[in-house]
């Protein structure tokens, strides 16, 4: 029988990614970009992750929590696009908040993809309705609180999804945004049928059922 091989073997993560589609549209320059300017994204397994998800479950109404430049956003806003679907998407930062809607502007996501400024915090108890899908990938030390205000706002069999559920393993290390990740972690698995994949710096996802 072979041998166990490590998911976290550097040969297996480059197959991955060594196999992807290239990533559509500007996609590829904002990659470029953000490795330029060490802005933090999904990357391109994430984003494609995010695209499937929102297909799947035929998502018409997303909410993003930290838009930053707009990688993530555009990958949703792909997918959104063709179920007939809207994204709104939240950035605390106004210049970066700018630059993400130039982006989508570029991308052609003007009528599908609304970036809001202002402190996700404050806004999101503002939106009206429920949101299909919700992914979270903002202020560590907040998801506790992301998840109390994102979870009644989600619609039955809605997903729920965090970017760095495993925050660089600091959910081990006891540090102040470790403890956080590791406590919105649990709240998720206590109220929700979910998992938390090892994948890049570990991602979240969970479904909100009839429990």
């Amino acid at each position: 029988m072979p041998g166990i091989w490590s998911m976290h073997d550097e040969r297996i993560i480059e197959y991955v990614h060594s196999i992807l589609p290239r990533s559509p549209g500007i996609l590829p320059s904002i990659e470029d970009e953000a490795r330029r300017r060490n802005i933090p994204i999904v990357g391109p397994l994430i984003g494609r992750l995010l695209f499937l998800l929102v297909l799947a479950t035929r998502a018409r109404r997303v909410l993003e929590i930290g838009t930053a430049i707009g990688y993530s956003t555009i990958w949703l806003g792909l997918a959104a696009r063709r179920v007939k679907g809207r994204v709104t998407s939240i950035e605390i930062d106004p210049a970066r908040a700018d630059e993400a809607r130039a982006n989508m502007h570029a991308a052609n996501l003007d009528d599908t993809v609304e970036v809001i400024t202002g402190d996700a915090l404050d806004v999101i108890p503002r939106l009206n309705g429920r949101f299909n899908l919700i992914f979270i990938d903002d202020s560590k030390e907040n998801y506790p609180r992301y998840f109390e205000l994102c979870y009644p706002r989600l619609s039955k069999n809605g997903l729920l999804i965090a970017d760095n559920a495993l925050w660089h393993g600091e959910v081990l290390s006891g540090s102040a945004e470790g403890k956080a990740v590791a406590r919105f972690n649990s709240m998720m698995i206590g109220s929700m049928d979910s998992l938390v994949l090892p994948v890049r710096d570990g991602i979240a996802i969970g479904i909100k059922g009839g429990r």
